[in-house]
């Protein structure tokens, strides 16, 4: 790959996020990618392996260079030679492996230092933590590129991708459109934004006190069994053969909602944002960049009532949604925003929903792939994004070694931990309702 990589529209959105976010006391914008694995890892094997996957794979040394003014010499990613190997930070368990894991999501990550691995010590298993900054990969690549890492016996992983393979910024569908379509694209982009913003929308954060500002990032998880899993799966056949999102982000808006009327507020909808990967379906080998786009979809009180309206809804919306090309509307939009000075571009992010961003944010995935991490065998895996603030809760939908599973992310101020867990549980019981997708 050339010297330096573009950061792209959704990376460069994502670096204002972790702006903002810092602005407002949390620890930033990044994610950790979780392994529990059925054993021991040995560390110093770990480092070796670390330090031969940087020399194999250049790219991992990235290093953000931001650029002033954007619109002349916008941020990119250039590779840092002179940086030395890097190795994992060793830490202790203790009784409560979940403390351990929210302790590293607060552990900073950035574009001078992108990624760090963390392995976390159990008495008979480790945990191995892949922390990294929103702007350098999004879920999909942050797999394959963890993947890639734990690969190869004994402590090389196998050979990378070819350079021209490794890096993607969602440009792809842009680059043969020519200004006056792009033009077009983000006019109709924008319209159905303001059209959506013309219903108010509202999130716990700004619900809570002080809008949620200084909080800790914080997670619990919401895990089905396999037989509840399979019944899952089998009640959403029933409806349609992609349905499985559209009643995942029902059910997430629900209980969102109700702890909202817990507050006393009754929003007459709710928007989500939902990422869409633009890798292929079958053979993509990307590890780095953020190669995706998002809809904004709509959830209104008659959706929420009304489980077969509001999975049509969605349904109806998404193609609505591809038809007229909005999606590829947003990344021309970002593309187009990227050159604006910060404060201007908050101001375009602000100004659909009155200064919120979403009523939540919610993402599925989809399968996590890995069967062993440096020959150690992986028993569960899941992703903890950090949660934007506004709106402070996200819900991440996964799936591993035949269980789906639900990971609740929130600060603290928004959320508290008590309602978080309920707030699981309550998801927990709308996937696993049988009148959610049958109409019992």
């Amino acid at each position: 790959m050339p010297a330096t990589a573009k950061l792209g529209g959704v990376g460069i959105f994502h670096l204002v996020n972790d702006r903002a976010m810092r602005a407002r006391g949390l620890a930033g914008n990044h994610c950790v990618f979780v392994l529990e694995l059925a054993g021991k890892l040995d560390p110093a094997r770990l480092d070796v392996r670390l330090a031969r996957a940087v020399s194999d794979l250049p790219e991992l040394r990235f290093r953000l260079k931001s650029g002033f003014p954007p619109l002349l010499n916008p941020p990119s990613w250039v590779i840092d030679a002179g940086r030395p190997p890097p190795r994992a930070d060793i830490l202790t368990a203790g009784r409560d492996e979940s403390a351990a894991v929210e302790a590293r999501i607060e552990a900073r990550v950035d574009g001078n230092t992108p990624w760090a691995v963390d392995l976390v010590r159990g008495d008979d298993h480790d945990l191995v933590l892949f922390r990294w900054f929103q702007p350098l990969v999004d879920g999909k690549g942050a797999l394959r590129l963890v993947r890639w890492l734990g690969s190869g016996e004994p402590d090389e992983p196998v050979h990378p991708p070819p350079e021209n393979e490794r890096y993607e910024a969602s440009e792809r569908p842009l680059r043969d459109l020519d200004r006056d379509t792009r033009v077009a694209l983000i006019r109709a982009y924008g319209n159905y934004a303001l059209d959506l913003g013309k219903t108010p929308i509202m999130s716990l954060a700004t619900v809570a006190p002080r809008k949620g500002n200084g909080g800790r990032m914080r997670f619990v998880r919401a895990v089905l069994t396999e037989d509840e899993t399979v019944r899952f799966d089998a009640r959403v056949r029933k409806i349609a053969r992609l349905a499985e999102t559209h009643v995942m982000l029902l059910a997430a808006a629900r209980v969102v909602d109700r702890a909202l009327q817990r507050r006393g507020y009754a929003p007459a909808q709710h928007i989500i944002p939902l990422p869409l990967s633009l890798d292929p379906k079958a053979g993509a080998t990307r590890l780095l960049g953020n190669n995706l786009t998002m809809m904004l979809l709509s959830i209104s009180r008659d959706d929420l009532a009304d489980e077969a309206r509001g999975i049509a809804h969605l349904a109806e919306q998404q193609r609505y949604i591809v038809r007229h090309k909005l999606d590829v509307g947003m990344l021309a939009a970002l593309e187009f925003a990227s050159r604006f000075p910060r404060p201007a571009y908050q101001w375009l992010a602000d100004r659909p929903f009155h200064g919120e961003m979403a009523s939540l944010v919610a993402s599925n995935p989809g399968t996590l792939s890995i069967d062993a991490f440096a020959g150690v065998p992986v028993r569960d895996a899941y992703v903890l994004p950090a949660a934007v603030l506004p709106p402070g809760f996200q819900v991440v939908f996964t799936r591993f070694a035949g269980r789906l599973s639900a990971a609740v992310i929130y600060v603290d101020t928004v959320v508290s931990r008590g309602e978080a867990a309920m707030l699981a549980a309550e998801l927990k019981a709308e996937l696993c309702a049988e009148s959610l997708m049958s109409g019992d």
